[in-house]
């Protein structure tokens, strides 16, 4: 019969403490027969060892104090078990989603969702040619927001899509004072 690596580990990592308590059990009985204080201490201690109740309690806090050494290696090894589990669920979730797709597990905890429209969502939406979503996307953006450099030269571009080149002109002279080095600056429009 061949054992798998790991198997072979398991079975010699089992027999090496196997061999190790008997060999301290020996080490201590033979330690009984030495001459003087020295044979005298290990008897007492033999005797006490193996005395029922105290042997059984001595083996249960071995055992308990292997396992959680184990536990502890095992966790330094392999990380923390807390993760963080993120869920699809709701009436828009399609029926033929398949059950892996419903579910991610994270070790870190992930990004927090904020309230206002991601930016790639108003480029998708002018990419589209989807212009009252992209509108209405804009318009749900902070006022401060609206300064922003990329959020400008996308109110360009929604701007001359609809056919508003007066404020597409006017926009761009803000993006200018605001960002002079920006891509549609250099365009010399």
């Amino acid at each position: 019969m061949a054992f798998s690596p790991s198997q072979r580990k398991s079975l010699t990592v089992g027999l090496g403490l196997i061999v190790a308590a008997a060999l301290i059990v020996t080490l201590i009985w033979a330690g009984t027969y030495l001459p003087g204080f020295l044979g005298e201490v290990f008897s007492i201690v033999a005797g006490i060892m193996w005395t029922p109740v105290l042997l059984d309690i001595s083996l249960f806090v071995l055992g308990l104090a292997f396992v959680l050494w184990l536990n502890h290696h095992r966790r330094k090894r392999e990380g923390d078990e807390y993760v963080y589990l993120e869920q699809i669920e709701g009436p828009g979730v399609p029926d033929d989603l398949p059950a892996e797709a419903r579910s991610a597990v994270f070790r870190e905890a992930p990004e927090p969702l904020d309230d206002r429209p991601d930016l790639a969502a108003i480029e998708g939406a002018l990419a589209l040619g989807d212009l009252p979503a992209a509108t209405g996307l804009l318009l749900d953006l902070p006022p401060e927001d609206l300064e922003d450099p990329e959020v400008l030269a996308l109110r360009i571009d929604l701007a001359r899509r609809q056919e508003h080149h007066e404020d597409a002109r006017d926009l761009l002279a803000k993006l200018r004072l605001k960002c002079p080095h920006h891509p549609l600056c250099s365009r010399g429009e």
